[in-house]
């Protein structure tokens, strides 16, 4: 399966640096936090085997229509029946078949429509212009009914996404038309309630994710997620949401919604109005609650879960502009907190191994935010540090009344946590035992006075293994652009 471009993408982030933006906090609650691997393009079982060891329970990988569906489109055909001759399911067969085996959760996207279903031409590469919402429900049925569990001995997947990052002119075209005005999100709700109605007539029971939406907004090219999401759901307002007139064409049809949180600093960096950074999830889940309650979403949940099926930063090595282990480290396991806090059950880390370095390109422009140093081959590769922080989250704060703390075990599973703080001589001191939750949530306070001179590290052990330490000196937050600052 060939890799997505994102170089693009990258340059909008170059570009939007210069925002800003501030979202309240989230009132937090017992929950899981669930992981996953997003863009897993390799099909050996070595891959998946990969992604179970870093903690993660489910993994996405696009299916690719126009890798797929025949070039051109056959005079006579039946694009509906996964058993027609011009599709070719070869890879994501094999790929179905080994994260099933694997105990992994597979997610498909149906993304990239060939050009004989776009309906305005076709706008570069990864960019489909308004797919066909007929064609889109043919290629749907067949896929989905191919992955139903009761097709030619292939496994079942349950979760289904419709496109990929609509309010992004390098994923959907157009954004706006001739006058400026904003049209993707009315074309966008088209698909999806189309694309809907082809998954569940296939099996009721099966789930359907709503495009994931790309976090910021740049003018000429992107919409920010926020107004995206109030023009697919009609909505109006920016702190507290009510519904347009009308009934917004019957609602809009998902079960899940999705957003790519990326930021342009830390995990607390600032999220301007329209955009949804890390910091920014909870206004976007608020804005939810409020088409839920208007009767918006027609799905599958009373309240809509929020999903974040891609989130990371480059590394350095080997990207010269990432973030170095030190600071990559501390901020991902930042990340998975302030995602647990804003009501983030699952979350998906992009992506498992580095890309391929792109001779002719400037690495600000080659994706190397993998949890594993990209090998020869898959299995030769080796994980990098953040891959302990993604596996086994633990961030710990001084303040009044003691040293709170929060994580999750590698496994999900119950069980004791032991807390344990750095002592002088080197070595490590308990300081408490506590008890992670059915779904290795722990958190709590440990009635000391340490770290408070910013000095020393906190850690979790479970079973046989430790979190990271985590240290006592906070990193201050700083412009960082996720897939890598520009290097001469």
């Amino acid at each position: 399966m060939r890799p997505i471009c994102h170089s693009l993408f990258a340059v909008l982030f170059s570009a939007w640096i210069v925002f800003g933006g501030g979202a309240p906090a989230a009132e937090a609650a017992t929950r899981p936090l669930n992981t996953g691997v997003s863009y897993v393009y390799a099909n050996e079982t070595a891959a998946f085997e990969h992604v179970k060891a870093a903690g993660a329970k489910l993994v996405l990988t696009p299916l690719t229509w126009e890798h797929i569906a025949p070039e051109d489109r056959p005079a006579a055909w039946q694009p509906a029946n996964p058993a027609d001759p011009h599709y070719d399911w070869t890879e994501h067969d094999l790929w179905v078949t080994n994260a099933v085996q694997a105990g992994l959760t597979p997610v498909l996207q149906v993304r990239s429509a060939p050009k004989w279903a776009q309906r305005c031409g076709f706008i570069g590469l990864d960019s489909p212009c308004d797919p066909d919402p007929a064609a889109l429900a043919e290629f749907t049925t067949a896929a989905v009914t191919r992955y139903s569990g009761q097709f030619s001995g292939l496994p079942r997947v349950r979760y289904w996404q419709g496109l990929n990052e609509p309010n992004l002119s390098l994923f959907f075209n157009p954004q706006f038309d001739t006058s400026g005005k904003p049209v993707s999100a009315e074309l966008y709700r088209v698909l999806i309630n189309t694309f809907y109605a082809a998954v569940k007539a296939v099996d009721p029971s099966n789930l359907v994710i709503a495009a994931g939406l790309g976090p910021i907004a740049v003018p000429k090219f992107s919409i920010g997620p926020m107004q995206f999401a109030r023009e697919l759901l009609c909505m109006r307002g920016k702190e507290r949401f009510r519904p347009v007139a009308g009934d917004c064409g019957g609602g809009v049809r998902f079960d899940i919604f999705d957003v790519h949180p990326y930021t342009t600093g830390g995990p607390t960096h600032r999220s301007a109005v329209n955009d949804v950074q890390l910091s920014g999830l909870s206004k976007l889940k608020r804005l939810l609650a409020a088409a839920d309650k208007a009767g918006r979403i027609k799905g599958a949940f009373p309240q809509t879960p929020l999903w974040v099926t891609e989130f990371s930063w480059d590394s350095n090595p080997p990207d010269p502009g990432g973030l170095r282990a030190r600071v990559l480290t501390r901020w991902t396991s930042e990340a998975l907190f302030e995602a647990w806090k804003a009501g983030i059950s699952e979350f998906f880390w992009f992506t498992l191994r580095d890309f391929p370095a792109d001779p002719s390109a400037p690495f600000s422009e080659t994706l190397q935010a993998g949890l594993y140093y990209r090998a020869p081959n898959v299995v030769e590769d080796q994980p990098k540090e953040v891959f302990y922080a993604f596996r086994f989250p633990f961030v710990a704060y001084p303040g009044k009344g003691g040293l709170s703390f929060w994580g999750r075990t590698p496994n999900s599973k119950a069980g004791k946590v032991t807390i344990q703080v750095r002592a002088k001589g080197g070595g490590w001191r308990r300081v408490l035992t506590t008890q992670a939750d059915g779904a290795g949530i722990f958190r709590g306070k440990a009635p000391i006075q340490y770290g408070s001179n910013r000095s020393g590290a906190v850690r979790a052990h479970f079973r046989k293994g430790a979190s990271l330490p985590f240290s006592m000196r906070p990193i201050p937050d700083f412009p960082q652009p996720p897939f890598g600052r520009p290097t001469g």
